[in-house]
């Protein structure tokens, strides 16, 4: 399968996609997007080597090099339905339309940057959840522009779950991760990604920033595995994850219990569901 490389500042791009409008707008995704990952961690170190995409033109192509690079991964890798994942610090994802193929990019160019950039990851939904504030991209003067309170996608999940009653504690959500999610029942995926990215919204911006500087810092400690809590300097075995030690790492920074988080973080999504179609000017 012939392909093109794109070099950026940041980034080697490897795609077999035939579309010059998308090959101009990939790695222009991939550095605005990275731009904003810094802003949200902006204490984390950047680093000088390129990162490493691979974007395809088709699903069968994906699921060959799936096969065969990824080993005994595979078989959960080859679960999801669209879009794609990422692997230490490389992602792969295959086309499935102009706008959602760049939204894919941004998503998994979070989780690659984290695989760079962190000695220790955040919990699995908490890290899910940042990367679907990357989603939703609007053009102006054809340049990006990112917009983390607008995911349509995601709002419409979350309203499902809220007025439904299938929302999740967050002592479920810590103990799940996506390889899990991708092979339960579609309004259980639906329900994970949208919590993820609603207790995301509530650390970045919940109550006008209330938990923004936690956030921060929580994300630059875990970058340097400085977190100042006994034994979790502890390195996990590679694709392990205990979540217990989610509990203590919330509580920590966001300074209070668990069920007291739980409790804001319930009543922050029935906000955004009930405010979610007034105006500005409401």
């Amino acid at each position: 399968m012939p392909s093109r490389k794109i070099t950026t500042p940041n980034y080697l791009i490897k795609t077999t996609i035939d579309d010059d409008d998308l090959i101009t707008k990939l790695p222009q995704i991939m550095e605005g997007a990275l731009a904003q990952y810094r802003k949200l961690a902006p204490g984390v170190p950047s680093s000088e080597k390129p990162m490493l995409c691979f974007v395809f033109a088709d699903r069968n192509q994906w699921a060959q090099f799936t096969e065969s690079e990824t080993g005994d991964d595979a078989k959960v890798y080859l679960r999801i339905n669209r879009g794609g994942y990422a692997v230490r610090d490389w992602f792969v994802s295959y086309y499935i339309g102009d706008r959602e193929t760049l939204s894919v990019a941004a998503h998994e160019g979070f989780h690659q940057y984290i695989g760079r950039h962190f000695k220790r990851r955040p919990p699995p939904f908490v890290e899910e959840g940042l990367a679907t504030l990357f989603e939703y991209i609007e053009w102006e003067n054809n340049l990006p522009r990112w917009r983390w309170e607008l995911n349509p996608n995601r709002m419409n999940g979350l309203e499902r779950s809220v007025n439904q009653g299938l929302t999740m504690p967050i002592t479920e959500l810590y103990a799940m991760h996506a390889g899990q999610v991708v092979s339960k029942q579609l309004w259980k995926v639906e329900t994970f990604y949208a919590q993820a990215w609603a207790f995301a919204r509530f650390l970045a911006d919940g109550q006008n920033g209330k938990y923004r500087p936690a956030l921060e810092k929580m994300l630059a400690d875990l970058a340097a595995n400085k977190v100042p809590l006994p034994g979790f300097d502890r390195v996990d075995p590679p694709g392990m994850w205990n979540p217990k030690s989610a509990q203590p790492l919330l509580e920590h920074y966001l300074g209070k219990p668990l069920a007291e988080i739980d409790r804001e973080y319930q009543e922050f999504m029935k906000h955004l569901v009930k405010t979610r179609y007034r105006s500005s000017d409401d």
